[in-house]
């Protein structure tokens, strides 16, 4: 039977692909047979006169998967906004039923599935209100959560975190990503320490932010390193 996670985060922008490509590097080298998919992307970029996830090359480029960009991505829009509206400005509705049986063809190859989420979980994917908090509980895994590292992540988060409980998902711990490249400073040390107690959910990694690192530019530097460094293995694998 395969596993997985489903990696969200409290906002846009706080670092989810960069947790999912490190995680699943990760994975890989401990001999865990890994991959990750991005079942809708909202603003891909153009590789030779193709549109593609930006995301998921990323993921394919620092784990040396051979795959396609399209073999792990289900959805990928040119506007980078809400899913549901660049579905809409497409001309197309996202079907999650095409997005549980790429998931499904995944499962059946690889016994680890790591599926990272647009947005964070009220996310809208359709016009009718199907979330991505929805997907994550339609697709039945645990959730690892993505958290800035500065001001107002405490509140971010704990939301987070009570609404998946909320609706009935499964927070299997936090990330926090993007501490100071020299280790956390005292308001982000605090942050982690009010996080975990707040929410009762492990921090399973502090992440430093990468110099250099860029998902849109494909340029992964040190993240494997940094990932071996800070996350805590035993609770993922």
């Amino acid at each position: 039977m395969s596993r997985g996670f489903f990696i969200t985060g409290t906002d846009t922008g706080v670092g989810k692909t960069v947790v999912t490509a490190g995680l699943l590097a990760g994975l890989r080298a401990r001999g865990i047979e890994a991959v990750a998919m991005k079942p809708v992307q909202s603003g891909g970029v153009m590789v030779d006169r193709r549109l593609v996830s930006e995301d998921a090359r990323f993921y394919l480029s620092l784990s040396g998967i051979s795959l396609d960009p399209g073999d792990i991505n289900c959805y990928c829009f040119p506007a980078p906004v809400s899913p549901h509206l660049a579905a809409r400005r497409n001309g197309e509705e996202i079907e999650p039923d095409v997005i549980k049986e790429t998931f499904a063809r995944l499962a059946g190859r690889y016994p680890m599935v790591l599926v990272e989420g647009a947005g964070g979980l009220c996310a809208p994917l359709r016009e009718d209100g199907f979330t991505v908090a929805g997907l994550a509980r339609e697709l039945g895994l645990p959730l690892i959560v993505v958290a800035r590292a500065g001001l107002g992540t405490i509140n971010h988060t704990v939301l987070t975190v009570n609404w998946a409980r909320h609706l009935g998902l499964t927070v299997r711990g936090i990330i926090v990503n993007g501490c100071s490249v020299a280790g956390p400073d005292e308001l982000e040390q605090d942050n982690v320490r009010m996080i975990a107690r707040m929410t009762g959910a492990p921090v399973l990694g502090v992440l430093p932010r990468i110099p250099g690192l860029s998902v849109e530019e494909n340029r992964p530097m040190n993240l494997l390193a940094t990932m071996n460094a800070a996350v805590d293995w035993d609770s993922i694998t």
